[in-house]
C-alpha cells in the first residue's frame, strides 16, 4: 500500500472564467507557507521566500518536518512488516480473491484517514481546504487516457510484482531477497516517465476531463457524511471478512501464545491498518502534505537531469524540473528510507529477518515498473490515491480506485492462467 500519492502531481490549478470570478483563496489558506521550499544562504541561515515570511520558514519548522518525516516513516515500516500484507504472495492472492490481509489492512487505514480528514474538516477548515487544493493538477489529466490508465496499469504492477510503492521499503527491510528487482524497476518505471511525459501531453490530454473536483460538489452529500459512511462502510466489511476469513487463518507466520506484542510476527491487519491511517494527522498538521510514497521515486529520478542547463531542463523536462527541490518533493525520500528501517527493527526484533519468499526478479522489476509509471500518470499511488485522496472525496481517486483493483484482478488471473506457479 502505498503514501503519493496523488498530491505529487501539484500544478496551478487551471480553472474555467466562470469558476476563476468566484473562487478566492482563503487568508488562512495564504498562510500556509511551508509548503513552498525555502532557500539556504551560505552561513547555512534560511531565507526568506518572495511572499513569505521569516517566521513561516524557520529552522524549527524544517527540522519539524524532517523529524514527522522519520517517525511517521518508521512507524509505517515497522507496522507493515507485521501486518504480513508486505510479503508478495499474499498481494497477489488478495487480486486472486484467496487471501484478505491486503484489503483489511487497506480499509482500516482508510477508516482512520478519514477519520483525521474529518477531524481537520471540523476544527482547522483552512488546512483542509489547503490540503485539497493541492491534489488539483490530477484534474488536468484525461479521465481515462491518464487516471484511469496510469491506475490500471499501477494494479497490473501491483499483482505482477506482489508490491505497492510505499511496500517495496517494507520488503526491503524485511529482507524480501528479490525487493531489489522490484525496487529498481520502480525507479525505471519513475524515470521513465518523467523523460517520456513531454511526448506523452498530447495523449494525456485527451478526452474528457474533471468539471468538478471532489463528490461532495457533484451531489447534495456533505463531506462529513462521506467521511462518516467511508469509516462505516469500512468497518462492515472488514468485520464480514474477520469472520468468514479470519486472520490468524491467513498468515504464514502464526505467532507464539502470549507473545509479546513486539515481538510477535504477525498483527492483525486491520491494526496495522488504523495505525498507517492515523499517520495522516501529522502529515496534514506537521508536514502539510498527505501520505503518499511515489513521489519520493520522482524526486530522486529528477537529479538525472541535474548536468542540464537550466533553460533546457525547464522547456524539455518540466516534470524533472518542478521537482529537483522543495520539501514537498523530498519529504517522502525520507519517509520511505525510515520505513526500510523500521521494518528491519521489526523483522529482527520477531526473528523472521529473510524468512519471506521472494518473486522472480523479471517478475518483480516489470511489476516495480509498472507500478511507477501508473502512478506517476494517475498522479497518485496507492496511499495518495486509495488513503488519501478517496478519504478526500477527490474524484479523480474515485475513478483511479477502482480501476488499480481492476488492472490488480485482471493481470493476475492472467498471469495465473500463463503460469500454473503463480501465485508464488
Amino acid at each position: 500500500m502505498s503514501s503519493s500519492s496523488a498530491s505529487s502531481e501539484r500544478k496551478p490549478l487551471i480553472m474555467s472564467s466562470a469558476h476563476q470570478a468566484s473562487y478566492t483563496v482563503p487568508e488562512a489558506e495564504k498562510a500556509l507557507a511551508p509548503t513552498t521550499p525555502p532557500t539556504m544562504s551560505a552561513q547555512g541561515e534560511v531565507e526568506e521566500v518572495p511572499g513569505t515570511s521569516r517566521a513561516t520558514m524557520s529552522k524549527k519548522t524544517i527540522w519539524q518536518g524532517v523529524l514527522t518525516a522519520i517517525l511517521m516513516g518508521f512507524g509505517f515500516g515497522y507496522v507493515f512488516e507485521k501486518s504480513r500484507v508486505f510479503e508478495p504472495v499474499n498481494i497477489r492472492r488478495q487480486f486472486l480473491f484467496e487471501r484478505w490481509l491486503m484489503l483489511k489492512m487497506f480499509l482500516a487505514a482508510m477508516a482512520a484517514s478519514a477519520s483525521m480528514l474529518l477531524l481537520a474538516y471540523k476544527f482547522h477548515k483552512s488546512t483542509f481546504d489547503h490540503i485539497r487544493d493541492m491534489f488539483h493538477g490530477c484534474y488536468q489529466r484525461g479521465i481515462i487516457t491518464a487516471v484511469a490508465l496510469g491506475g490500471f496499469m499501477l494494479g497490473a504492477g501491483m499483482a505482477i510484482g506482489g508490491a505497492c510503492p510505499g511496500m517495496v521499503a517494507a520488503q526491503l527491510g524485511a529482507g524480501v531477497p528479490t525487493a531489489y528487482a522490484t525496487f529498481i524497476g520502480a525507479f525505471a518505471g519513475a524515470l521513465a516517465y518523467g523523460f517520456l511525459e513531454p511526448v506523452m501531453t498530447k495523449w494525456i490530454d485527451i478526452g474528457p476531463k474533471f468539471k468538478a473536483f471532489h463528490l461532495d460538489e457533484v451531489s447534495p452529500i456533505p463531506y462529513w457524511v462521506l467521511a462518516v459512511g467511508q469509516v462505516a462502510m469500512s468497518v462492515a466489511v472488514i468485520i464480514v471478512l474477520e469472520v468468514l476469513e479470519p486472520w490468524e487463518d491467513e498468515t504464514g507466520f502464526p505467532n507464539e501464545k502470549k507473545c509479546y506484542v513486539f515481538a510477535c510476527k504477525s498483527w492483525p491487519p486491520w491494526a496495522s491498518g488504523i495505525i498507517v491511517g492515523l499517520l495522516q494527522g501529522p502529515a496534514i498538521h506537521v508536514i502539510r502534505d498527505t501520505l503518499g510514497s511515489s513521489t519520493a521515486y520522482g524526486a530522486v529520478c529528477s537529479l538525472t537531469t541535474h548536468a542540464l542547463p537550466d533553460e533546457h531542463r525547464e522547456k524539455h523536462f518540466s516534470r524533472f524540473a518542478s521537482m529537483r527541490i522543495g520539501w514537498g518533493n523530498w519529504w517522502q525520500v525520507i519517509y520511505l528510507a525510515a520505513a526500510i528501517i523500521g521494518a528491519l527493527v521489526s523483522a529482527v526484533s520477531s526473528g523472521v529477518l529473510g524468512d519471506v519468499h521472494g518473486i522472480h526478479p523479471a517478475a518483480g522489476f516489470i511489476g516495480g515498473f509498472l507500478m511507477l509509471f501508473g502512478s506517476r500518470l494517475a498522479g497518485g499511488c496507492t496511499s495518495g490515491h486509495g488513503i488519501s485522496g478517496f478519504t478526500l472525496g477527490n474524484l479523480a481517486s474515485f475513478v483511479a480506485v477502482p480501476f488499480m483493483f481492476a488492472g490488480g484482478i485482471a493481470a493476475a488471473f492472467i498471469f495465473q492462467a500463463a503460469d500454473p506457479q503463480y501465485p508464488l
